[in-house]
């Protein structure tokens, strides 16, 4: 049975908010209600945030009259102390409840953990909600932040846009709060053309049939399905369909409070620009949708979307047709003004546009590309076609920069150059490279095509990542002023995409050794060693390879133990990933676990690693074959299994077949765990001992070079992370109360005997 309340209905009306601000305010306001109103012990049912540019508002279908009441308990002192032998309360006792206000009748006794003790139980009954709503709503609003905020009138309050209005209703009653020197009333606002003044409302079900009479459409979802019908219907009237892009389309959503769309034409002979031209001076610039036909092709039609019904219709688009024809009059002859020049003339200009104070100019950052890419192309094995265009289109791809239409329209960048280049007859590689470069502009973007286009925007970003913390300008907290984490992501992207197999360290080198030409300036003598830069790009790479590989649905733990072994190796790290999530579903994957949880275990820290000779463990076949070794069944059917793992495992890792690898390695579980269960691996004899760890290590270091499994946290183990994050408390074991370690809660675990046989002396 739904619970009867009193709705609650607040609404903040504002000048118009930057329409890209409104949604992520709308989602700040239902979880910062929600946080706020649990702290503040208020019961209610779903809360709801609707909002265009000029209001947000939040409602509930029910609330309680009074916030819940306030129940502690507060521990006082033994009950022996509070009490004498007769059972009558003592100093103690009496002083007890003076100091929680209440009389020591009203003690309570308790026994807990620790003994018999007496407890104070203090109840502060609940304030009527509407008195706590006052106090509450002006934190609620204040506690919204936006990109930008600005102050107005005293200044109190830092706010996106200055408040006009607030309607605050818990049921019928005005709630007496106040934010941003606005009394709180009954009243809203309507659109601002077709309905401007206010409008007292009386509840919540009222103030919906009110905003329909004012023209104001409150649901963000029926304005887009609103706008999407409207456009579609005036693209039809035209004879083609509107290219409804997400992005202008939620920008009108939170532009309008009652949209209406009307079309509009140009002149055919506009046509002759670029696609992109057209359609970036209609979408970015005057917000309207381009209309092309069945063919994809466009049409000279375009829709715009006003805030207000249909009057002057006729007026409106006369006034769009005289704006976006002066618009596409600039484009159209800043393309024919460009095409007087070949590019290699515009790329000239890069002088004179600095890339960075202290990392040179536009040219300058030409020059480290034509060096570095075709480096990059040729350790990949480009063919020497590719690798010529490789080495063009790092000549050219910055040369639109400078050129006019890309001045006045910056989103193209890549895009003039890519017509350009065609227009100028450079092969079809050159030209998609120059724009392909910057893909992915962004988290939802799609990688370079081609391995052309992914070497060149590869060199782009390592050496915008190298100069800059080279320079000592890298990321910091939550702050990115250069993108170098975006960059970071493209990174990412190429090589993963394209399978460029390229060390981390490799590319810093070879970045690096592009700027020792540049003149040995002050800036230029304050770079850092090539150690802190990679270190420093290690960062930031290997913390967008955790990000993607996640995307993929790999745990965070196999991504530490895949990275663990730290090669810089990117697609060596991602393939070790996909290997190890996918040998993570073995039913037995629990055992090798285990067989190198102990191993790794028994072995001081830092002496897991083992280097390898002769394509076998240095110290595994040598041991075998030594008369003198006096070593046990368990020893020999251990060194037997690993002597036949090791050529699979390093003829795997050398084809990066990790699962195979993986594979391999399932056949020394049994020889391990029997192993541990009849050797003593901490022998008093120092020689013995000696022995047996190195076999230990050298067990270990196969495991390692395909990842560390004691990074892998097992289901109830110790370090086993909740779905927030958090560590999860150790698991003890059945009958228990002590916790286990990670090996105790699986099969074939040590005793505690041998526990501290293998580990109580791992660092003797």
């Amino acid at each position: 049975m739904a619970f009867k309340g009193t709705p609650l209905l607040v609404e903040l009306g504002t000048e118009e908010l930057p329409p890209l601000a409104v949604r992520p305010a709308l989602e700040q306001l239902r979880e910062n209600a929600r946080a706020l109103f649990e702290k503040a012990r208020l019961r209610c049912g779903d809360l709801h945030v609707l909002g265009t540019s000029r209001r947000l508002v939040l409602y509930t279908p029910w609330m309680e009259a009074r916030q819940q009441d306030l129940v502690r308990e507060v521990r006082g002192p033994a009950a022996k102390v509070a009490y004498d032998p007769e059972g009558k309360p003592t100093r103690a006792a009496e002083g007890f409840a003076r100091g929680q206000g209440l009389p020591v009748e009203r003690l309570a006794r308790r026994t807990v953990a620790e003994g018999e003790y007496v407890f104070a139980e203090i109840r502060e009954a609940g304030r009527s909600t509407i008195e706590v709503l006052a106090d509450l709503l002006p934190e609620l609003f204040g506690s919204l932040r936006f990109p930008q905020a600005m102050r107005w009138g005293s200044g109190e309050v830092r706010f996106a846009r200055p408040v006009r209005w607030m309607l605050a209703l818990l049921g019928s009653r005005v709630i007496p709060a106040r934010f941003a020197g606005v009394e709180a009333g009954n009243k809203t606002c309507g659109h601002r053309l077709l309905a401007p003044r206010p409008c007292a409302v009386k509840n919540l079900s009222d103030y919906r049939r009110r905003l329909r009479t004012l023209r104001v459409v409150l649901d963000p979802a029926a304005r887009e399905q609103q706008i999407r019908q409207q456009a579609a219907a005036a693209a039809a009237k035209a004879g083609g369909e509107a290219i409804i892009s997400p992005d202008l389309l939620e920008e009108i959503v939170f532009s309008a409070e009652h949209p209406a769309a009307l079309s509009g034409k140009f002149d055919p002979k506009f046509l002759d620009l670029p696609r992109e031209v057209l359609v970036t001076v209609m979408q970015h610039h005057q917000k309207y949708f381009a209309v092309q036909d069945a063919r994809g092709r466009l049409l000279p039609t375009f829709v715009a979307v006003r805030d207000g019904g249909t009057r002057h219709a006729a007026a409106v688009r006369q006034g769009h047709e005289w704006v976006l024809r002066a618009r596409l009059a600039d484009a159209r002859f800043f393309f024919v003004e460009d095409r007087k020049r070949t590019l290699d003339r515009w790329a000239e200009g890069l002088r004179t546009l600095v890339f960075q104070e202290r990392l040179g100019t536009m040219a300058d950052k030409t020059a480290r590309l034509a060096h570095l890419a075709p480096l990059l192309g040729a350790s990949a094995g480009l063919g020497d076609e590719d690798l010529a265009h490789l080495r063009r289109a790092a000549v050219l791809c910055k040369a639109d920069l400078i050129t006019h239409m890309v001045r006045e329209f910056p989103e193209l960048q890549g895009v003039m150059g890519r017509e350009y280049a065609r227009l100028a007859g450079e092969p079809e590689t050159v030209a998609a490279a120059i724009e392909e470069h910057y893909r992915p502009r962004g988290a939802e973007d799609d990688p370079p095509r081609t391995r052309v286009d992914a070497l060149l925007a590869l060199a782009d970003r390592m050496d915008t990542l190298v100069g800059h913390l080279a320079a000592g300008m890298g990321a910091r907290g939550s702050e990115d002023p250069y993108g170098l984490r975006r960059a970071a992501a493209g990174v990412v992207s190429s090589i993963l995409t394209h399978e460029l197999a390229f060390n981390l360290d490799w590319l810093v080198d070879q970045a690096l050794a592009g700027y020792d030409a540049m003149p040995a300036g002050a800036a230029r003598a304050q770079f850092q060693d090539a150690a802190q830069v990679a270190a420093g790009l290690r960062d930031l790479v290997m913390a967008r390879l955790r990000g993607r590989l996640q995307e993929e649905g790999i745990s965070y733990d196999v991504i530490d133990a895949a990275l663990a072994p730290g090669d810089g190796d990117l697609l060596t790290a991602a393939a070790r990933a996909r290997a190890l999530a996918g040998a993570r579903q073995w039913d037995d994957f629990p055992r090798l676990f285990v067989a190198y949880d102990r191993v790794s275990r028994i072995l001081p820290r830092g002496e897991e690693r083992v280097s390898v000779e002769d394509g076998e463990p240095r110290f595994l076949g040598r041991l075998l074959n030594d008369p003198a070794a006096q070593l046990k069944p368990a020893e020999r059917d251990l060194i037997r299994a690993s002597c036949a793992a090791a050529p699979l495992v390093e003829d795997a890792v050398r084809r990066k077949d990790y699962l195979s690898a993986l594979q391999a390695l399932r056949a020394l579980a049994d020889p391990i765990d029997r192993y541990f269960d009849d050797v003593l691996i901490m022998d008093p004899d120092p020689q013995v001992r000696g022995q047996r760890l190195r076999l230990m290590r050298d067990v270990a270091g196969l495991f390692l070079q395909v990842a560390d499994l004691s990074k892998i946290v097992m289901p109830g183990g110790p370090g086993e992370r909740s779905a927030t994050g958090k560590l999860a408390p150790p698991s003890p074991p059945p009958g228990s109360s002590s916790s286990s370690s990670k090996s105790e809660i699986l099969p074939r675990s040590p005793t505690p005997r041998r526990l501290w046989q293998e580990r109580g002396k791992r660092h003797s």
